[in-house]
């Protein structure tokens, strides 16, 4: 596998930075693990981990054809972006008992795979590590789908980490009010990432 012109520090700060920073895959994990429990959440992890490594593929062999394309098709990536981040932050903050009437909603394999389509972080994350930092990987499609796996194996421990702090409040915190307060927060930062959408 290629290797040569790669400096692993930067591949591996920005990617950590990227991968466990809030956005909506660890939003999202976070607060069906307060939901649902972490073992409810696997699934949609699985989708989410899925998803990310099909677009890190796909953004390692085609990074010239997508780079020139995304300015295109970003204002539709926006648009969808934040409209699905808009529902994600009304699915954090509906009241309780109207959760509870479909608490499974949200847990599925799709949902997490669905999301990396409208996920505008985890896209420019391929675009910029496979057009800069991965660059010379994108002559070997072997040494693509080999960074694609390790970078799906971050994202799933990021998720999961996400999902387990979710977990970990449902479990020990049963005052309602603090599971609202950490509502808010998820809530917060979900309207955080949708403005900085907007504004990039």
């Amino acid at each position: 596998m290629p290797v040569t012109g790669i400096d692993l520090l930067p591949v591996l700060s920005y990617a950590l930075v990227c991968i466990f920073t809030p956005g909506p895959n660890n939003i999202t994990s976070s607060s069906l693990g307060m939901r649902v429990g972490y073992r409810r959440t696997l699934h949609f992890i699985g989708g989410v981990v899925t998803g990310f490594f099909c677009i890190m593929v796909t953004s390692g062999l085609l990074t010239e054809l997508l780079v020139s394309a995304y300015d295109r098709i970003a204002i539709v990536l926006k648009i969808a972006g934040v409209a699905y981040l808009l529902w994600l932050v009304y699915t954090v903050l509906r009241p309780e008992h109207r959760a509870h009437a479909n608490k499974e909603a949200g847990t599925r394999y799709r949902d997490g795979l669905l999301l990396q389509i409208v996920n505008p972080k985890v896209i420019l994350f391929g675009l910029t590590m496979y057009a800069t930092l991965l660059a010379p990987l994108a002559k070997s499609w072997l040494a693509v789908v080999v960074s694609a796996v390790l970078l799906a194996v971050l994202s799933f421990c990021s998720t999961s980490l996400w999902a387990l702090l979710g977990a970990g409040i449902q479990r020990f915190i049963a005052n309602p009010k603090v599971r609202f307060a950490y509502s808010i927060v998820l809530a917060g930062l979900l309207l955080y990432a949708a403005w900085s959408i907007i504004v990039s």
